[in-house]
């Protein structure tokens, strides 16, 4: 019996009912730790809640509860198909229109998406991360691609965040995924994915070396998060 067994955890696929718990979860535990989130001041809000309800009715996304049924922890994924052309075109206009969308933020006096839209095109354009070019990469029709991972601070169990990236790979395997894609924040999860799960590191940005067109640093909290990078 595995370590998980005998402390009454058990791994499943998030079902839409169960969407508000895992937002809570991520609310307490992802934002308040993740070093972009907590350095820009990321909020939980209508609009994150709305995308983790879209990962979640993609059936990839992987829960742990404890012997009570409470959520311990998550693993958010998509699963990407080459062949659609309607993701492809809204990331597209997404990308596109995030500078714009910065400056709006600007006008209308809102330094938080104003900062939002400066940090991830900047991150995106750093980490060259786009998950499109990949599939030529891996000649592949469908990818695994990681939104977040998460774990409840007081569910100390050892090993729960690397068991549920193995749980989401399972999970991405069955539903005909051959690669998974992730850009990793903190070295905690770093760990997981570089160490315990030996994913490749693609591209690393140093978090002190991220500076704006003046020189500043863009992330002012990072605490003992020191790079974030991409890998697969």
């Amino acid at each position: 019996m595995s370590v998980f067994a005998e402390a009454g955890i058990q791994f499943s696929i998030i079902t839409p009912d169960r969407t508000a718990e895992v937002c809570t979860l991520v609310g307490q535990h992802f934002f308040t730790d993740d070093p972009i989130f907590r350095s820009i001041g990321i909020e939980q809000s209508t609009y994150l809640d709305s995308c983790f309800s879209d990962a979640i009715k993609g059936g990839s996304c992987v829960m742990a509860t404890d012997s009570y049924g409470k959520i311990i922890g998550v693993r958010l994924t998509e699963i990407i198909d080459r062949g659609s052309w309607f993701r492809w075109l809204y990331d597209f206009a997404f990308a596109s229109f995030i500078p714009s969308l910065g400056r709006i933020a600007w006008l209308l006096g809102k330094p938080v998406l104003q900062k939002t839209c400066e940090v991830f095109y900047a991150l995106a354009t750093e980490l060259n991360y786009d998950v499109w070019p990949m599939f030529d990469e891996f000649c592949c029709q469908k990818i695994l691609y990681d939104v977040l991972v998460t774990t409840a601070k007081d569910a100390r169990v050892k090993g729960l965040g690397t068991e549920l990236v193995k749980q989401g790979e399972s999970v991405g395997r069955e539903k005909g995924c051959d690669y998974s894609v992730n850009m990793v924040t903190g070295m905690y999860s770093g760990k997981v994915f570089r160490e315990k799960c030996n994913y490749t590191v693609r591209q690393e940005l140093f978090y002190d070396q991220f500076l704006d067109k003046d020189g500043n640093l863009y992330l002012n909290d990072t605490r003992e998060h020191l790079s974030i990078f991409t890998c697969h």
